[in-house]
């Protein structure tokens, strides 16, 4: 029974001798392939987090036209003969001329020419006298702090500046004529406070700001076609608003919008938006970041992977051990396993059969080139080699096949990046366009689809949005 019980013991080790090697004394390669698998299925959006800024100059001549515009000729009336402080007085201002401004510091300085008519009642020694009616040209000088408002409504804080008198109010009294100049101004400055009100309610009544914030909002969500070879979209969409203080340069006053969004890059169709009919509430800060971003998307098929390594390898014969083994490459294939790319090579001569690599994408900012990171043998490989061919690691076939497995994308980057200079510099509408310049460029990352080996190159840079009229 012990000699029967050895006799087939040895047997099933000549068998599994004989399934390992042909009659040449080569191996049979047959481990299991690994799985096809894919984390990111189809994914092909890249968001990021960036600022597109607005800027925005108000000229002197343009406050100058919009509040002419805005602030009728009669600009304040006072039809009460009943006064607190002053015993008879009807006042009405009219605009005479132009209303002229500049700029100090952060401050308007506006010289309103007006032309009033009132009708006062003086007393005199205890006497009333009856009610003179005057009319008299001066011009009013008051500086305004215009701001805006967290809900996009223009703030306008004004304050006088003095007058300059151009015909000075008299009354004739008894044949002479009496200078008032000093009762009057005493009249107007009680309703100094008013007629200034009247003003910065016309101002904030009739500059509306929001509009043209939407109108900049709902251009910024537009997709903007990136690259036409590669189907790439860029899409924005916004989340928050910011706003620099004003400051005065030279005759304008400039600032800033900034709009915080999300910038994605997309593949395929034009994405769809949705416009908007209000924004969300304005954030003042100091200092605008230049800080836009968008990610490059260079794609390597598979089948394009593998065309190029067969073109490399498949034919290739590799000696070992002086010449002792030997085998060839008869095909090539590649798919993606998760996170890692797989390697199917078809081997023949000293080991027959498939053998499987795995290895990490990674992109190569100095080369401009996707390679293989960690680039080994599959596990079941590696175990089933060490047993029937331990030989093929100490030749040079795996670092041959690693360096097969780099993709030069640097021409489709170089590509990207010049058609997305180029469509970020132009005219999207009438009245409106883009302005930007991408400086770096930075790997991001390298994912798998199940059609191709995807490298995202994160581009930055600064891009602004011209809006005329705002």
């Amino acid at each position: 029974m012990k000699k029967l019980i050895a006799a087939f013991a040895l047997g099933t080790l000549i068998l599994q001798g004989c399934a390992s090697s042909n009659n040449t004394g080569a191996s049979t390669a047959n481990p299991t392939a690994p799985t096809e698998s894919y984390n990111v299925k189809g994914k092909q959006v890249e968001r990021y987090l960036s600022t597109l800024g607005i800027p925005f100059e108000i000229t002197m001549a343009d406050v100058s036209r919009q509040i002419n515009t805005n602030v009728k000729d009669l600009v304040f009336e006072d039809n009460s003969m009943d006064d607190n402080n002053y015993d008879n007085f009807m006042c009405k201002v009219w605009k005479r001329e132009d209303i002229t401004v500049t700029a100090q510091n952060e401050t308007f300085n506006f010289t309103v020419p007006l032309k009033v008519w009132v009708k006062v009642g003086y007393k005199v020694m205890g006497m009333q006298l009856p009610a003179q009616e005057l009319q008299f040209d001066f011009n009013v000088k008051f500086g305004s702090k215009f701001s805006i408002n967290p809900n996009w409504e223009a703030n306008v804080q004004s304050f006088p500046m003095g007058y300059d008198w151009v015909k000075k109010p008299t009354i004739r009294i008894a044949g002479y004529d009496i200078n008032v100049t000093s009762l009057v101004e005493k009249a107007l400055t009680s309703k100094q406070g008013t007629i200034l009100k009247a003003l910065d309610d016309a101002v904030r009544k009739n500059v509306d700001i929001k509009k043209y914030v939407v109108q900049a909002w709902n251009t910024s969500m537009q997709p903007y076609l990136l690259s036409d070879k590669y189907r790439t979209w860029l899409k924005i969409n916004p989340v928050e608003l910011q706003m620099t203080p004003l400051v005065t340069t030279g005759n304008s006053i400039k600032s800033t919008i900034a709009i915080k969004a999300y910038t994605e890059t997309v593949t395929g169709a034009k994405p769809t938006v949705q416009p908007v009919t209000s924004v969300p509430d304005l954030k003042v800060v100091q200092q605008i970041p230049e800080d836009f971003q968008v990610g490059i998307i260079a794609e390597i098929p598979f089948s394009e992977a593998a065309r190029l390594t067969a073109d490399t390898l498949v034919g290739q014969n590799f000696s070992f051990k002086e010449g002792k083994y030997n085998v060839g490459v008869t095909a090539l294939d590649i798919y993606g396993s998760n996170e890692k790319v797989v390697i199917k090579a078809g081997l023949k001569g000293s080991v027959n059969g498939n053998i499987y690599y795995k290895g990490i994408p990674t992109y190569s900012p100095e080369t401009k080139s996707v390679y293989l990171d960690h680039f080994d043998y599959d596990l079941e490989t590696k175990n089933l080699l060490h047993r029937t061919a331990s030989w093929i690691f100490q030749g040079k076939f795996t670092s041959v096949m690693k360096n097969a497995m780099t993709f030069q994308i640097g021409g489709q980057v170089d590509d990207m990046k010049k058609q997305i200079q180029a469509n970020l510099n132009k005219q999207v509408s009438k009245g409106i366009s883009l302005n930007g310049n991408i400086t770096d460029l930075n790997p991001d990352k390298v994912y798998l689809t199940p059609n191709s080996i995807v490298a995202v190159i994160f581009a930055k840079g600064k891009l602004n949005l011209k809006v005329d009229g705002l």
